[in-house]
């Protein structure tokens, strides 16, 4: 595999916020976002920012070889993160079978000085129908049971992510256990076809899963986590439409929870993804 790519298979909206960029290579795709106030949250790289990396380098794979923008979609990624990212990163993407339609990945994530900063594997697959799965989606009854200083700190955590913020993400209910996060059609958040950028989908995926054990654990002083691993699955090419996550926390052990989550239309309510999250809560935490 070579990097001979067409300037458009990274020219999306979504892409171009996040400054990603193509890098030569010969034995793989490979991709380089910037360290930048934009991308982080905390002082470090957002996690849905390094996850989007995965999907841009396989499409452009893909779309090296002929593939439409349209008829990609990732069916299945999971994602498992090393250390945090303080530097700017550069994802390596290899191809690992072809098979009929689908298309499995490789991608080796990790900053300037070589530090391995995550690891993944995915699966895309072309041709894919377009317009919603049949799934059974959650309860979208109102989710308003959380106490007002847990709602505030949300928001607040939030609003200090200039990542997040560049996404249109908001919160939109909580209670104990679960929350929902929302995600606008906004241009910055498009693919090249009009609709939600699948790295948009895997940021707010992350989002919701990472603030969900916060509305069961007290935002203590010097409490504080991290996403460890993250699986998901993209039930065909996301819509030009706003999003809503859907998040509840199915385990807890010791400094551990196994969060659920559900991506739907926020008109509606049809799913367009799944997901996993495992969150760690750091020693300063109070459980």
């Amino acid at each position: 595999m070579t990097n001979e790519i067409s300037p458009s298979a990274i020219d999306a909206p979504y892409a171009q916020d996040l400054a990603v960029t193509l890098q030569p290579g010969e034995a793989a795709v490979t991709v380089a976002l910037p360290f930048e106030e934009r991308n982080t949250m905390y002082g470090h790289i957002h996690g849905g920012a390094l996850a989007s990396l995965v999907p841009i380098a396989t499409s452009s794979a893909m779309r090296a070889r002929g593939a439409a923008a349209a008829e990609l979609c990732t069916v299945s990624l999971h994602m498992e993160y090393v250390r945090a990212a303080r530097k700017p990163v550069v994802a390596e993407t290899r191809s690992v079978r072809r098979v009929r339609e689908l298309e499995f990945f490789e991608t080796r994530i990790a900053d300037a000085d070589g530090n391995a900063i995550a690891l993944a594997s995915s699966a895309v697959s072309q041709n894919i129908s377009p317009g919603a799965a049949e799934v059974a989606g959650p309860s979208r009854g109102p989710l308003d049971g959380a106490p007002p200083e847990v709602v505030r700190a949300i928001q607040e955590a939030i609003a200090a992510s200039p990542y997040l913020s560049r996404r249109r993400v908001a919160l939109a209910g909580a209670a104990r256990g679960a929350v929902e996060l929302s995600l606008s059609a906004a241009p910055v958040n498009l693919d090249c076809s009009g609709g939600v950028h699948e790295g948009a989908v895997l940021s707010l995926l992350d989002a919701a899963g990472a603030t969900c054990p916060w509305t069961v654990v007290p935002a203590t002083a010097g409490a504080g986590g991290a996403t460890i691993a993250l699986h998901a699955q993209i039930l065909g090419p996301p819509p030009a439409a706003d999003l809503v996550a859907r998040a509840a926390t199915r385990a807890r052990k010791d400094r551990l929870q196994w969060v659920d989550v559900t991506v739907m239309s926020a008109a509606t309510g049809s799913v367009h993804a799944l997901g996993t999250v495992v969150y760690r809560f750091n020693e300063a935490s109070v459980l």
